[in-house]
């Protein structure tokens, strides 16, 4: 027996279109991979689709996605694939060191967080958005995951040190890789 009031639900949606987002608006954004699955492309060659969540913001939980594609026969198209992995905290020693499966990988990948320039484009007639650019963090900062792996559970955050009025509060040190 159903428990929601489909009467409500229905008002409450009014006149939208259901699912015809508008696009988000180019820029920086903070975000999260919710899923990581791995398949071949129409090409044959293997593939990582994840699912991103924008993480802050009013557009907090919009999601985008993105396919990363593996292209053995082009360096080029390697040195894009490890550098977005690179940004998604998976760095090429990771590769070279455990030499995972796409099963790890997809497991590696998920809850992963990190800065991506987000931008739109024309498919079939409608515009969508797409990552564009994925930045690599710097060591010492925390805007994306750590970029090591196993990966280990975050230390919690020290508490702030108390601020006398008028006194300097001096920086916190850089929070050191797992």
């Amino acid at each position: 027996m159903s428990t929601l009031n489909w009467g409500d639900l229905v008002k409450d949606a009014g006149e939208s279109a259901g699912g015809n987002y508008e696009p988000l608006a180019d820029g920086d954004y903070d975000l999260k991979v919710i899923e990581a699955t791995a398949t071949t492309s129409q090409s044959g060659k293997t593939m990582f689709k994840i699912t991103t969540e924008v993480q802050t913001g009013p557009n907090a939980k919009r999601r985008i996605w993105d396919n990363l594609v593996i292209s053995p026969e082009s360096s080029n198209a390697l040195g894009i694939f490890f550098s977005k992995m690179a940004a998604l905290g998976l760095p090429r020693e990771f590769f070279t060191n455990n030499n995972p499966t796409n099963a790890q990988i997809e497991s590696m990948l998920v809850g992963r967080t990190f800065r991506a320039q987000v931008g739109s484009r024309t498919w079939n007639g409608s515009k969508r958005n797409e990552i564009k650019r994925y930045y690599v963090q710097q060591p010492g900062t925390t805007a994306a995951a750590p970029v090591s792996a196993p990966v280990a559970p975050p230390a919690p955050p020290a508490p702030p040190a108390p601020n006398t009025a008028g006194a300097a509060v001096p920086p916190a040190p850089p929070s050191a890789p797992f």
